[in-house]
């Protein structure tokens, strides 16, 4: 290999480093970006179902005690579905308590968004949820309690 050839691959592998370092802020947790003291964060959210009002106008949140709900199918037949079937992450898992955001709050709500999408879209035997929804605190860096809501798209049955 020539030395040209050598300093080339160099160059490119310096170029691809210093992007790495240049966008890792704008990623949600943040990897290659440099933090002197990393983020000492509290999650803990509550997951809700959104389903067809009894009147049959609109919808109502009911809440998922312990991951775990009932719903029937098309045909009327009860199925029971459990939130850790499909996330195994023990971080997002809605025990209403706070857990250590491993990787700093925004990685979390993050990650926590990309699992209602995943569970929402596994649930074909739940002909009852419409969407799934989780109200979220974040206490980031021990400072006061962030609110927010996050929601899977809509389901189509």
């Amino acid at each position: 290999m020539s030395s040209v050839t050598r300093w080339a691959i160099a160059a490119v592998w310096v170029a691809g480093q210093g992007v790495l370092i240049a966008t890792g802020p704008a990623r949600a947790d943040g990897a290659f970006a440099f933090r002197m003291f990393p983020e000492s964060s509290t999650i803990d959210f509550t997951l809700y179902r959104d389903v067809v009002s009894q009147s049959g106008h609109g919808t109502v949140s009911t809440k998922v005690e312990g991951g775990t709900w009932l719903a029937r199918d098309t045909r009327g037949t009860l199925h029971r579905f459990r939130w850790d079937d499909r996330i195994k992450d023990s971080n997002i898992f809605p025990y209403a308590e706070p857990v250590h955001a491993s990787y700093g709050a925004r990685a979390q709500i993050s990650r926590l968004g990309l699992a209602l999408a995943d569970v929402a879209s596994h649930i074909d035997e739940d002909d009852e949820t419409m969407r799934l929804v989780a109200d979220v605190t974040v206490r980031k860096n021990g400072g006061p309690p962030v609110h927010t809501r996050i929601e899977s798209r809509w389901r189509n049955h």
